[in-house]
């Protein structure tokens, strides 16, 4: 299903006159993702309306979900290509391409707060050289992360202890989580996020990881009504937006600018409105279809612990060996202060409070970039 839409094309007519004449004032924003995802949403639907309102109308985005000019393994390219002027791209699909955002994702399983990890995650891709090189080598200019809630087992049989997990087939985000299930002895199998209600159906996946509101949205309580109610993971790891580095170098300073702090507005309410907040609804609207919580028994939660404890030291060498980074403490250590520094910023936000969140993104992120030549290089 696509759905396409333009917002904010009544209040550009009135601003602009016909005598006024924009080098651009339209962009095509589009998602493989399907209209109720979160991503969609927030990312597209939400962010287009902020993008409306902050430019005064003379930047209107064209949205198109559930697009086919994009596709879950070829986004990258796709944004470089121009198939769509802005869209998003999950690395853990294309690892060998991006070997350093898929290096920080090696922390993924030790981070809790995603208020914390999305701003963190912005400001190191926009400012990190190292991130800021990998993105422009493949023809993008990044614009904007996406993290989730943490991720937990959605399966179509109970897993709770060791024992049930041996033999499982689950599909993970991201290698750490993967060594920590093979090491159980579960199977991961590869599957992106539109192909596992099917996998789950017919029985190619015992698991899959996601939120509940997530779980919720794609009906997953169909095939999947057993969640094991233990934090795996966070997924984050990319591009929330990247723009195409010629669309962009075409729009004025004015124009990035309200395109970047509406970023700003639309990964604020992703994370509270349609993260935190949802995904408390989403939990009890699973259980009214169904869907069983079990509490995982301790021999699960212990595993995962200790795996999770030695991630941090156990990430070095292992960087530095399939990433072929090899400054890969050093570059491990300056994100972590990034997430220490976000981390002391929000703890003393409400978590309900997305506008001094997004605030705080405009403030700390993007009114430090120079808008003149940032993306231009």
């Amino acid at each position: 299903m696509k759905t396409t839409f333009i917002l904010g094309a009544a209040l550009s007519g009135a601003i602009l006159g016909p005598s006024v004449v924009m080098a651009r004032d339209t962009i095509t924003a589009a998602t493989w993702l399907p209209p109720q995802h979160q991503y969609s949403r927030y990312l597209y639907t939400y962010w287009a309306e902020a993008l409306a309102e902050r430019s005064g109308g003379t930047l209107v985005a064209e949205v198109e979900l559930g697009s086919a000019r994009v596709t879950a393994g070829g986004n990258l390219q796709e944004i470089a290509d121009g198939l769509a002027d802005v869209s998003g791209h999950f690395a853990q699909y294309t690892p060998s391409d991006l070997p350093v955002a898929n290096a920080l994702e090696e922390l993924g399983m030790t981070f809790g707060d995603p208020r914390v990890v999305i701003a963190a995650a912005t400001e190191f891709n926009m400012t990190e050289p190292m991130l800021l090189a990998e993105w422009a080598g493949h023809g993008v200019v990044y614009g904007g992360s996406y993290t989730t809630n943490q991720y937990k087992l959605i399966c179509n049989t109970p897993i709770t202890t060791l024992a049930e997990l041996n033999g499982a087939k689950l599909r993970l985000p991201g290698r750490a989580p993967a060594e920590w299930a093979n090491a159980a002895g579960a199977a991961t199998v590869s599957f992106n996020t539109n192909e596992q209600y099917g996998a789950l159906d017919k029985g190619a996946l015992t698991c899959t990881t996601t939120t509940a509101a997530d779980a919720y949205v794609r009906k997953l309580y169909e095939v999947a009504p057993h969640i094991t109610d233990m934090p795996v993971t966070m997924f984050w790891a990319g591009l929330g937006h990247g723009y195409n580095p010629a669309v962009w170098a075409e729009l004025t300073i004015d124009q990035r600018r309200a395109a970047l702090y509406a970023e700003a507005d639309a990964m604020a309410a992703l994370i509270v409105d349609g993260t935190l907040l949802e995904e408390a609804a989403a939990e009890e609207s699973l259980k009214a279809e169904g869907v069983t919580f079990h509490a995982p028994g301790e021999d699960l939660t212990a595993s995962i612990a200790a795996f999770r404890a030695k991630q941090p030291e156990n990430a070095v060498p292992i960087i530095q060996e399939t990433y072929k980074i090899a400054e890969a403490e050093a570059l491990l250590a300056r994100f972590q202060a990034t997430i220490d520094k976000w981390g002391a910023k929000l703890a003393d936000v409400p978590v309900e409070d997305k506008e001094t969140l997004a605030d705080m993104m405009r403030a700390e992120i993007y009114d430090k970039l120079d808008l003149a030549t940032y993306g231009l290089q």
